[in-house]
């Protein structure tokens, strides 16, 4: 069957009034050269109405009920990591078949989306109550405190350790063109590990972890770099060394190498990278590196001493307002 026609509001209102004159159904039919049926419709709907425009359309019928709906916002409040397929299965008990989407549209409009889950270390109960009393103990320290703090860590970078998860805008068919193709290689193609440190005045010094490192080797690159760093950073008397509760950092022969060199030691909880801002800065410091592509493991080095070198003293600065807000977070999630 076809469309119907549709009829413009003149002529329907001439239709009426002809129909006021006293000219029949058949009589309206035959001058406008419309059926019986569609001129007899046209009347009825203007005594109904009082007016020949068509009311908005409701359009079609939701297929979810109101009451499945508040079922689906229900439960993935209750369970975030439902997928919409186990609610497409919910829905299909019930008698209703509708495709994901209209699932995923449907918790859209009640401002629930799909993301990815960000990955944080697990916590036991000694963990947060460590955290908790290291958020008590410093939300209130000031700025000044902050300034004084030297952040230390290491990070593993890979040669191609980010290339994973790019996009590339392409046609259909075209996604084996070389140009939209990744080079992989195993284990990454190779990485180095990295020891570095930073303040709010700028970045100390960065140097390679040659091999796997112990205490040994970890005194050692503090031997070297922390004071250099601090000297160079311009930190002032009674500067705080900050570094996370890796064993080799924790160890007897590193403890006395920083009771020898009266190095002020922050408290740190354990599992809280989210506390280190230098994390954020090791994650620019890839970003920059890859953007550059290096060959080898030497270019990568040289690549990475010279983006370490450029990262501004200000990209450091704003990120201590990180430190306050996850202690808040902390705080807020234990009350």
């Amino acid at each position: 069957m076809g469309a119907s026609k549709h009829l413009s509001n003149d002529l329907k209102t001439k239709i009426i009034q002809h129909h006021g004159l006293g000219e029949g159904y058949k009589k309206l039919s035959q001058r406008f050269k419309l059926s019986v049926s569609t001129v007899r419709n046209i009347v009825r709907n203007w005594k109904t109405t009082g007016t020949v425009l068509v009311k908005a359309r409701s359009g079609r019928p939701r297929k979810i009920s109101e009451r499945q709906r508040r079922r689906m916002v229900r439960t993935v409040t209750v369970n975030p990591q439902t997928s919409s397929k186990d609610l497409q299965h919910q829905l299909a008990a019930d008698g209703v078949t509708v495709h994901r989407s209209t699932i995923q549209r449907t918790l859209h409009k009640e401002m629930l989306y799909g993301r990815v889950m960000r990955k944080k270390p697990f916590l036991c109960t000694r963990h947060k109550r460590g955290r908790l009393r290291y958020a008590k103990a410093h939300l209130d320290k000031p700025a000044s405190f902050w300034n004084k703090v030297l952040w230390t860590d290491e990070t593993k970078i890979e040669l191609f350790g980010h290339n994973q998860g790019r996009y590339a805008w392409r046609k259909k068919n075209t996604a084996f063109q070389e140009k939209h193709l990744l080079p992989t290689v195993k284990f990454g193609g190779g990485s180095i590990m990295l020891w570095g440190c930073v303040s709010s005045a700028g970045t100390g010094n960065v140097v390679k972890v040659e091999g796997r490192m112990d205490s040994s080797q970890y005194q050692q690159i503090l031997e070297n770099n922390v004071q250099e760093s601090v000297t160079k950073l311009k930190l002032r008397r009674g500067w705080i060394f900050q570094q996370d509760n890796d064993p080799k950092h924790c160890s007897k022969s590193t403890k006395a190498f920083m009771q020898r060199n009266k190095y002020n030691i922050l408290e740190w909880p354990s599992q809280s990278p989210d506390l280190n801002i230098i994390e954020n800065v090791w994650c620019a410091l890839k970003r920059a590196v890859h953007a550059r592509k290096p060959s080898n493991l030497t270019e990568l080095e040289m690549i990475c001493r010279e983006e370490w070198s450029k990262i501004p003293p200000t990209r450091i600065q704003t990120l201590r307002s990180r430190i306050t807000e996850v202690t808040k977070t902390i705080l807020s999630s234990n009350n």
